[in-house]
């Protein structure tokens, strides 16, 4: 797939989470998939026996493990909350709804309650989202907080990419999961569903680039005649750490009275503390940032960051010569779970 861009559509290009629902869509897709097995592999283990009543039903009618999912992502847009993705959806207009979900075609059987959805019958649409609301209560809920934290993550990086050397930078930085190559954003192994070309020219919509921790590996473009906006889905778990992080089971997480290892005790201090309070509050900070914050010399800002990343309480990337602190799933959870520390005066 080869998309490509005028001057204008550059200018249009942004980044943002969808939310929860849309992780719910793309987590119902991952379950059924079989790759990624050393990122997914254990929170699929866990998660796909809690997937019953009709969530089978709508993972195999909202996408396929071959590819191709339901449009929800342009279709609802990027909602905060999961009522609020599930009431748009619900109240999306019938004749919408009926060409996205004619997306699917008859190409296998399915519950008969399903060809209600496909007529856009509103009690059928209804169920649909009760279900997408019972599988994010099992797959998605549980991790909600570490995988928003972790997107959210993710888009400051980006953000600052397009900040420092605008949107063709941004672009560059997809590498290898998109190849930019001025004016054309190239995607290697993408399969297109409907789109009866492999040249899509945006032709004045906003594209909307949207990190997913579910999807993968290959990004998805969503994009309708009608829609002002192309939606391209991207993956944005791609390390084992990471991911293990992401998937702990509730209960494998610190406890505010469990004792605090030793390796964690020489945080305790109060500037360290605040530095990691930086961290967490500034996403994909560089050091010379993340010492300006927190009220200290860049050498003091270092050695502290240095001492966090060494306890596994954040992680460093490195964006072309750039530096930037992040806080890991052990680091807000330390957080959480011991209340924030001090802010800086």
């Amino acid at each position: 797939m080869r998309l490509h861009f005028t001057a204008e559509d550059l200018a249009r290009v942004k980044v943002h989470v969808l939310g929860p629902l849309a992780e719910t869509a793309l987590c119902l897709w991952n379950l059924q998939r079989r790759d990624g097995r050393t990122l997914f592999g254990g929170w699929r283990a866990r998660t796909s026996p809690l997937v019953t009543g009709d969530g089978p039903d709508t993972a195999r009618f909202l996408s396929s493990p071959g590819g191709g999912l339901v449009d929800l992502f342009t279709l609802v847009g990027a909602a905060d909350s999961l009522g609020e993705g599930l009431e748009r959806l619900v109240s999306a207009r019938g004749g919408d709804l009926r060409a996205e979900f004619a997306v699917r075609g008859p190409a296998r059987p399915r519950a008969q309650w399903l060809s209600g959805v496909m007529a856009a019958d509103r009690p059928s649409v209804q169920r649909l989202a009760a279900a997408l609301r019972e599988c994010h209560r099992v797959g998605v809920s549980p991790y909600w907080d570490r995988v928003h934290h972790h997107l959210d993550g993710e888009v400051a990086r980006r953000g600052r990419l397009m900040v420092q050397g605008g949107v063709t930078t941004l672009l560059d930085s997809m590498r290898p999961m998109a190849m930019w190559k001025s004016p054309v954003l190239e995607i290697p192994g993408y399969r297109p569903l409907i789109h009866t070309s492999t040249d899509f020219h945006l032709a004045g919509r906003a594209l909307v680039l949207a990190p997913s921790v579910f999807c993968g590996p290959v990004p998805q473009l969503f994009a309708t005649a009608q829609a002002d906006t192309a939606v391209m889905v991207y993956p944005a778990l791609n390390n084992p750490i990471d991911a293990a992080g992401l998937w702990a089971h509730p209960a494998d997480t610190r406890h505010a009275d469990a004792p605090v290892p030793p390796a964690l005790s020489a945080l305790l201090g109060r500037t360290r503390a605040v530095v990691l309070c930086v961290i967490a509050d500034h996403p994909a900070c560089t050091t010379t940032q993340l010492a300006r914050r927190a009220g200290i010399s860049p050498a003091s800002a270092s050695e502290h960051a240095t001492t966090l990343r060494s306890a596994g309480l954040t992680t460093l990337t490195r964006e072309r010569k750039t530096a930037l602190h992040t806080l890991t799933h052990l680091g807000l959870t330390l957080l959480n779970t011991n209340g924030s520390a001090p802010a800086s005066t």
